[in-house]
């Protein structure tokens, strides 16, 4: 059921985070550090809005929205979200005004805050819907959600880039105009209340019980996640966040690229098999995505690393270079070790909501984080700040893993993990020894070669389990319909 499900949310998964880490470098061409500062803050903070605002509903809805065949269940729902969609406008809109000073005083007041607003306000919608298609999986509409921002945004903002120039301000409004299109085209796969009603009191109070402590719990993952950014624009400068900002954002997200291929379809699957009583066969899926995630993230950071020169030196305008050479490595292993947290052990947990447990961890990671990469700072500039942010991953991923196995019998994949590492340093072996061109030739061919050699060493090393997993996914598949 896992590997079906990957499958079929596999173009949002794939195509969103792509086209968020090709924008990292496309952008760099046309904008200042400054310009990048303000859009990367822009951005991130959109997340803590759409948290503040949304999310603990969203979260709700994609554990507990009533099945089609319960219609009055359904109704009452639907009422009650167009409610709050609108009711849950205002704190975004709020999030916006305090998100002006990004700007440094760059444009009018009233236009950088309809911007804003307008970026913040879609991208809020296209994140609650998105997690009601997926409820509901209407692959589709969760498709066109998931990527008309970021796809659809890139190719707004290279169209807009091109006849108005360059700016914070203008990526910002192409991209909201994209994720308001998505939005549109959406909704109606999905269905929707076009009434507000009076707020149904015992679906809002479920809401807040369930999504409310992940809305803690969230907040408290986003400042883990986003706190180095702020940290580093306060006490180095929009010039050196914007600097930073390029090395930083294509590391993590080239993890979080991996990561969501797999982990969008394993949590919706384990959270039906507990609230079917069936913990055991629980287990046994937190077990399967933990080892599929790092048969994913594993080769994709070490990958990444081998060919960061030639990527490097290929993509990123010279104004951003040097620190994103020195730190891209460095930031994907870090990603890596936090989407572990996020998509394995941190689910555990979630699923037994032990959510004291995940607010005292998430709280950790903010106290590390921000003291260690402050530490590195001063001790050496920008590479320090991001093995600052490594090592105190690297502590939130042990206390995270400890904790998931002793309280909640998590089952860490020791054989799978073995096999997936000596797969990937023979990869990485076959990579090194050849001298790749700084070409986009030489890019595509380290890159085809590393893939060929790491799917071949895995067969090798899974060569007794390929006839029964065969099986197993011919046999999904055979006459299923997504």
């Amino acid at each position: 059921m896992l590997i079906r499900q990957t499958i079929l949310y596999l173009p949002a998964q794939f195509l969103s985070p792509v086209a968020q880490f090709l924008s990292m470098m496309i952008w760099t061409w046309w904008l200042s550090p400054t310009e990048m500062s303000t859009f990367v803050l822009v951005t991130s903070t959109q997340e803590l809005a759409y948290m503040v605002s949304r999310s603990w509903f969203s979260f709700y809805t994609l554990r507990f929205l009533p099945p089609a065949e319960d219609a009055n269940g359904r109704r009452r729902y639907l009422e009650t979200e167009t409610t709050l969609i609108v009711l849950l406008t205002l704190p975004e809109l709020a999030a916006a005004g305090l998100s002006m000073h990004f700007f440094d005083g760059r444009g009018d007041p009233l236009t950088v805050f309809l911007i804003i607003s307008a970026y913040y306000v879609t991208r809020g919608l296209n994140n609650h819907f998105g997690e009601r298609a997926r409820a509901q999986d209407k692959i589709l509409a969760y498709t066109l959600l998931l990527t008309s921002g970021p796809v659809g945004g890139l190719v707004a903002g290279l169209l807009a880039t091109g006849a108005f120039g360059a700016s914070a301000g203008e990526l910002l409004l192409a991209y909201a105009a994209m994720q308001a299109l998505g939005t549109a085209l959406a909704l109606p796969m999905i269905g929707a209340s076009l009434r507000t009603a009076r707020l149904d009191l015992a679906i809002l109070k479920d809401a807040i019980l369930n999504g409310g402590p992940m809305l803690a719990i969230n907040g408290i993952g986003w400042f883990g996640e986003n706190g180095i950014r702020y940290v580093v624009d306060h006490i180095g400068g929009s010039a050196a966040f914007g600097l930073m900002a390029v090395g930083w954002g294509l590391g993590r997200r080239s993890a979080s690229v991996a990561s969501m291929l797999v982990a969008v379809a394993a949590f919706p699957i384990a959270a039906r098999l507990i609230n079917a009583g069936d913990r055991e066969a629980a287990l046994d899926q937190l077990k399967t995505n933990a080892a599929l995630l790092t048969a994913v993230l594993l080769p994709s950071v070490v990958g990444l690393w081998l060919v960061t020169d030639i990527l490097v030196d290929l993509a990123v305008a010279e104004t951003y270079r040097d620190v994103t050479r020195s730190i891209l490595g460095l930031a994907a292993f870090g990603g890596m070790v936090r989407a572990y947290h996020a998509h394995a052990t941190g689910q555990m947990l979630t699923l037994d909501r032990r959510y004291g447990l995940l607010v005292l961890i998430g709280l950790f990671e903010i106290a590390a984080t921000t003291g260690l990469a402050t530490v590195g700072f001063y001790m050496n500039y920008l590479v320090g700040v991001v093995v600052g942010a490594l090592v105190a991953s690297s502590l939130t991923l042990a206390l995270s893993a400890t904790i998931a196995i002793r309280l909640c019998g998590f089952r860490f994949p020791v054989a799978d993990t073995t096999r997936i590492a000596v797969a990937t340093l023979v990869m990485g072996l076959a990579v090194h020894v050849v001298d790749w061109p700084h070409t986009a030739l030489g890019l595509v061919g380290a890159v085809s070669f590393g893939g060929l050699s790491y799917v071949a060493a895995l067969a090798a090393v899974y060569y007794r389990h390929l006839p029964p997993l065969v099986g197993l996914i011919t046999g999904k598949f055979a006459g299923t319909r997504p």
